[in-house]
């Protein structure tokens, strides 16, 4: 049992880009199996520092007492058994587990919480500004953010929508330009410290599919050309 079950259970599919594969799928939680299985191919060390881009902090307690996780089946198991279906919780199981280590957070609503939040050992910090514009942060998180090994670039696409009244919409392209524009030398330097890039669509958290796609489309214009 590995992660080919995801292709059918999470949408799981893989877009090759430059020397590097990204793992697109749909809800967040499943991101866990996925690391477990680059960190045991010898692409990612355990735990793993993560660069997430993501509205929300992800960051609810989970149900304990949570499993040992020592394989990509057991990886699986945490997600089908124990996570929350809302993928509100699979960033504090994976820091408790010990599959993800000191994470950052780009574009997180800053009512979604306090940040930055201990958990054991390991911390999340967090910003609401994209890496081009991101002010002077503590010396833990520049650590992080300006470290030379291997991480995970973690991208939920509402990081780019936004909600007006009652409806969720997609970043315009005339935002991307300008949130991703210039030298950019923060974004690039985690695109190539990337042992791992995983995409996750969050559908309904982007106001339906076609918004999705909208903005995956505008990723990849502007993120991954």
């Amino acid at each position: 049992m590995g992660i080919e079950l995801l292709e059918e259970r999470d949408g799981l599919e893989r877009w090759p880009w430059r020397n590097k594969e990204i793992l697109i799928h749909e809800d967040h939680r499943w991101v866990l199996p996925l690391v477990v299985d680059a960190q045991q191919r010898g692409l990612l060390p355990r735990p793993v520092p993560v660069a997430l881009f993501d509205r929300h902090t992800d960051c609810a307690q989970p149900r304990r007492p949570l499993p040992a996780i020592a394989t990509v089946e057991d990886a699986l198991r945490l997600c089908e058994d124990h996570l929350s279906p809302h993928d509100d919780d699979w960033l504090i199981a994976g820091i408790e587990t010990g599959i993800l280590a000191d994470v950052f957070l780009f574009g997180v609503d800053d009512r979604m919480g306090d940040l930055p939040l201990a958990v054991g050992n390991q911390a999340v910090f967090g910003r609401w500004e994209m890496p081009g514009f991101l002010p002077e942060v503590g010396v833990n998180a520049r650590r992080l953010l300006e470290g030379s090994g291997p991480i995970l670039l973690d991208i939920d696409l509402d990081c780019f929508a936004y909600a007006y009244r009652d409806q969720v919409w997609p970043w315009s392209e005339e935002i991307f330009a300008h949130q991703f524009s210039g030298e950019q030398t923060l974004w690039r330097s985690l695109v190539q410290r990337a042992g791992l890039i995983t995409v996750c669509l969050e559908a309904g958290c982007c106001g339906g599919d076609a918004h999705a796609d909208r903005i995956w489309n505008l990723c990849r214009k502007f993120l991954f050309t």
